[in-house]
């Protein structure tokens, strides 16, 4: 509970099932087993994962990124999604008006005649500059409502190859298969329904989804207006649970009093 400011998080075990009800309970969407989920390391393999996935779909593509810069890696990514665009598949693209400024304005365009339906995040007007920071840093692709990538990386040469010198960047992604994808598609949908006011629904976008492994997993979502306190909650239960190690790997690390 929060007693003068302070979260006091009972000692618990990561093995305790109770554990992992709490988490679910607390950070939102529950924990769902039957997942296979792939760690991916750096542009060299997460670009050809994410690429593959986009080049097999059947029904429908959902893609936000933060970033999305002109370069090759940008046309690659332009040129997959308007292939399948122009193949039948749905394809919805959602970019931060600030992180996708880099982007080279033919480049949507092309998109756009391609018939893929692109949207860009909280543009900036004279009447919506207190709203400068509320950005969309979400970086999530789920193809045919049954695979689903998330993490770090966003769209620019910057990520590519296998961070071997600073202009290149290290950065981690993940791909999943599973029931968890559905929770990733509603995350992609929470910002698609507040840029545009449509709600995309049906098999298309939300298939049954059966076992694809093993793994336990979850996606929730933080924004601006909620969800933050969800995310530092979630590491102060898992390294309250830890018996062994903690391994933390983040690009921000600024720990207060409490963490």
């Amino acid at each position: 509970g929060i007693r003068h400011g302070l979260l006091a998080v009972t000692r618990c075990d990561l093995a305790d099932p109770g554990f992992w009800r709490a988490m679910g309970v607390l950070l939102g969407p529950a924990i769902v087993g039957g997942n296979r989920v792939e760690v991916l390391l750096n542009g060299h393999r997460i670009f050809p994962a994410m690429l593959a996935a986009i080049q097999d779909a059947r029904t429908s593509i959902n893609f936000e990124s933060f970033i999305y810069w002109s370069g090759a890696v940008g046309r690659q990514f332009a040129d997959a999604l308007a292939e399948r665009s122009r193949a039948g598949v749905k394809v919805h693209v959602l970019l931060d008006w600030v992180g996708s400024n880099k982007m080279d304005p033919a480049q949507l365009d092309e998109m756009a005649r391609a018939g893929i339906e692109v949207r860009r995040f909280h543009q900036l007007r004279w009447y919506n500059l207190g709203r400068m920071n509320n950005r969309t840093h979400r970086k999530v692709l789920v193809v045919d409502g049954r695979v689903g990538f998330t993490g770090g990386v966003g769209i620019a040469d910057q990520w590519a190859g296998d961070a071997l010198d600073p202009d290149h960047w290290r950065d981690t992604h993940f791909r999943a298969e599973g029931p968890v994808v559905a929770q990733m598609q509603a995350v992609f949908l929470d910002n698609w329904i507040k840029a545009t006011g449509a709600v995309l629904h049906g098999p298309d976008y939300f298939p049954a989804l059966e076992r694809a492994g093993s793994s336990p997993a979850q996606m929730f979502s933080s924004s601006r207006s909620g969800g933050s306190e969800s995310m530092q909650l979630m590491y102060l239960l898992a390294i309250t649970a830890a018996q062994r190690s903690i391994h933390l790997s983040t690009a921000y690390f600024v720990p207060d009093r409490l963490t």
